[in-house]
Parts: C-alpha cells; structure tokens; sequence
C-alpha cells in the first residue's frame, strides 16, 4: 500500500468503512455522525456541506489496524518501530511534475475553506480546525527536516494559527524568529497511515520522520520538493499547503476541543502566512477527531516504541509496556519487568517519567501480568501494592499543557505504583492455579448431547 487511496480500499475491502449520506454539514455534524462508528469503522462522506471534496476520519481506530498498515503482526510493531527509528531509510526525490500531490497548482486567489472542507469538531470549538496535518520543516540552522503535527485553525483565507508543544518545530520556529526570520513550513493532508505513525515518533533532534517512515514501509518514501520553498513533502499526498510562520506574529485561537477531551483555552499563538495550495486530481481530504480512538492509537504505538526503547537501555528487563486508552495514550503507561533487585520496579518508575514530560501515571507489573488487559492490571494492584511502602509521587513537575488538572505553567504532580510482588516473598505471592494431567481444548471436554440438561430437569 502506497497512499492514502490503499488504506481507504483495504478498509473498504474488510468491512470497516462506512459511507456515510451526502449532504452532512461539516460544522459539528460530521463528527457526531463519525463518532457513532467510534473504534469500529472509518467513515467516508462524499459531499459534506455541499463540498466538491470528500472527507475521511477514524482511519487508525484499532492496534490491529496499525499491524495491518505495518504488514507485521501485532506483537512485533514495537520492535518493527523502534529498528525504524534506529535505522532510519533516506528517501526518494522524484520531480515535481511526476508527484500526485503537485497535480493541481493554486497560487493565486487562496481561500482555505473553499479548497478544501475544513471541520468544526466540537460545540465551543473557536472555528474550523486542521487536526490531520503534517508539518514538514527545516532546521534553519542545519538544514534538517522534521514532520509533526499541530492543530491549526483557520483565521483567514489564506492564514492559519498553528500550536507549537516544546518539541523540534517550536525550536526552529524559535530560532528563526530570534533572526527576525520566517520559517519555511509545507502542511500535508491525506497520507497512508505509516507517515502519520512515523511523524509521531520521539526521535532525536533532526532525525526527519519522513525517513523513518520509509524505514517502516521498507522502502524509501518517495518525496518532493515543494513550490515555493525548499521542503521536502511526500509525493503521495492528497493536498499540500506551502507557507512561513511569521516572526513576531500572534493572534486569538481557540478554544479547542483537546485530546484530554477538554477545552484548551483562548490564547495567542503564532501564524501561518499561505502562499500556495497543491493537491491531487480529485482529492480527499483527511480529518481526525482530536478526543477519539484515532488519535490515541496514532499516537500511543509510536511513543510506545520510543520509550520502551530508551527505558531498556538501563533496564533490559523491562519486557513492554503501553500508553492506556484511558490515560489518552499520553498519560497513563503500564510497565511490565522481570524484577531482579530490591527497589528497582521505582528506578524504572523515575526512567519512564523522564523520558517523557506527558507521563503522570506509572504502573510496574512483573511479567506474568498480560498488559493488554486492564483487569489484570487492577489485580496487581490490589494484590502487590501498599501505599505506605510502593508509591512515588513527584510534586510539581513539567507536565502536559493540555492537562486541565495541571495548573497555566504546565505544572503537574506525577505518581508511580510498584504493583511487582516483593522479592525474598515468593510463597506469599504464589498464584493460585488449577492443575490436571492432560490439556484439553473447550470442544473435546463437551457432553456430546447438548440438550442433556434440559431433558433432564425441563419443567
């Protein structure tokens, strides 16, 4: 699968797109309508609002998904992902004239919401807002690129705010503004899913996502240069938006519906001056909702594999770990470990908090725990943990912004739970199991005649 059009046709394939009535307005509507397939099916609407361009959402709503979009089986997308983030593939420039997303040329005349069907999400959103775009930026200092995404709401025809987290963009933007410069950016909308799971990748500085996501489809990503600077995007895309983020330059945004499922306030962010719009012949556009399934397995797997990464190289021990849905694949993680050491299940808790300022919740289990089933998790914790004895709590910390709970500097209180049985105490914390001389599977243990109960105790 190579774009956005393979995605949607293997979804389509396996029963898990729906194609959703003309005419749904894309102010509030759409995404009402979508979150009624929530984790179940993408869903495809042909002409919202009247729109000539179709829009789609709910494209990454299940892990399986992503397995299916890495062509690797479920247990092995961490692996898979963290040996792309190590041994990232250089891409593949091909000419402009040959590029899908360059098939239609808009420079003159821009307006924003009539090239494209941008969506109101939420009842208090500020306006219609980008949530599925990928910025592809240049170090101006070095000459890197980096892919991220950020929400971006549309202020004008031809201007857009845009959030910049402390993270690789908000360093280039902020050193081009210390040089009184703008910074160079082309937004990308319409991808395969192996870019979007790529650009979410906690990689170092200057290590381009574009190239990790060739490294991911185990060939290079074709890209292509942009218009009107010197960006590389990737050729495959349905539109692309080229533009600065002006120095020097805030406006009103928000609020917006956040992650968190909350409102982020109103406040001043940097702008995005457009200067050119290209995009394929009939294209589709691509939004997600910000609070849904979606965007917590987008951007679970790939932080998954980062910090798994980066805790095992102090800790080979820890076996894996995940980013829950509850906590928003952001705030919440579950560690599982092979303890060796008195006290090292809360070396482990202190790893997993530096390695990401998101983290506020960290739970370490051993390795008889299955993560992937939060029942089993709640017994760990109501079977190995004491309060007095297994709890780190760390007092304000850098936290996530978006964090409601957290107070306007980003501050956070963060706890850890030692939820691993206690060393030197094995028959304590012997588990209780079933024994037997033989393995049967379900079938072969079942009476042959079924109704045996009902003959015999029937009225």
């Amino acid at each position: 699968m190579e774009d956005l059009r393979d995605w949607l046709n293997h979804l389509d394939a396996n029963h898990a797109l729906a194609v959703i009535r003309d005419g749904v307005n894309l102010e509030y509507e759409l995404l009402t309508i979508a979150d009624k397939f929530e984790g179940k099916k993408a869903c495809y609407f042909p002409h919202p609002s009247g729109h000539a361009v179709p829009v789609v959402t709910g494209l990454l709503q299940q892990r399986s998904w992503v397995a299916e979009a890495l062509g690797v089986p479920p247990a092995e997308m961490l692996r898979h992902f963290k040996q792309a983030v190590d041994h990232p593939m250089p891409w593949q420039v091909i000419e402009q004239d040959k590029a899908p997303v360059h098939e239609v040329v808009i420079k003159e005349g821009i307006d924003l919401k009539k090239i494209m069907p941008i969506v109101t999400h939420n009842e208090k959103d500020g306006g219609p807002y980008i949530t599925s775009g990928l910025v592809s930026s240049k170090n101006l200092e070095t000459g890197k690129q980096n892919l991220s995404i950020h929400r971006m709401q549309v202020q004008a025809p031809d201007k857009l705010s845009i959030l910049l987290l402390p993270r690789d963009l908000f360093a280039y933007f902020t050193y081009a503004e210390s040089q009184n410069q703008p910074l160079p950016i082309t937004i990308t909308i319409g991808h395969h899913p192996v870019v979007e799971l790529a650009s979410q990748a906690i990689a170092p500085r200057d290590v381009c996502e574009l190239e990790i996501a060739g490294a991911l489809r185990g060939k290079p990503l074709e890209v292509v240069k942009s218009y009107t600077n010197d960006v590389m995007i990737p050729a495959s895309a349905e539109f692309s938006i080229e533009g600065h983020i002006l120095p020097h330059v805030r406006c009103l945004e928000g609020p917006f519906g956040e992650f968190p499922k909350y409102y982020s306030g109103r406040g001043l962010l940097p702008v995005v001056q457009v200067h050119c719009i290209t995009h394929r012949k009939n294209p589709i556009y691509q939004t997600n909702n910000p609070a849904g399934a979606e965007n917590i397995v987008l951007g679970g797997i790939p932080r998954e594999a980062s910090l798994l990464q980066r805790i095992q190289l102090n800790f080979p021990n820890v076996l894996d770990l995940r980013l829950t849905a509850g906590g928003q694949g952001r705030y919440h993680i579950v560690i599982k470990m092979k303890k060796r050491q008195y006290g090292e299940a809360k070396n482990v808790i202190a790893a997993a908090f530096a390695c990401h300022y998101d983290i506020k919740l960290v739970t370490v289990v051993d390795e008889d725990i299955d993560i992937d089933v939060p029942e089993q998790v709640e017994w760990a914790l109501a079977t190995r943990f004491q309060a007095d004895k297994d709890l780190v709590v760390i007092n304000r910390a850098l936290g996530s912004k978006l964090d409601p709970s957290g107070d306007h500097r980003g501050l956070s209180s963060k706890m850890g739970l030692d939820a691993t049985a206690y060393l030197g105490d094995e028959e304590r914390f012997y588990v209780s199991k079933t024994v037997g001389g033989q393995t049967w599977d379900l079938q072969s243990v079942l009476h042959a005649d079924a109704g045996l109960f009902k003959k015999q105790y029937a009225g």
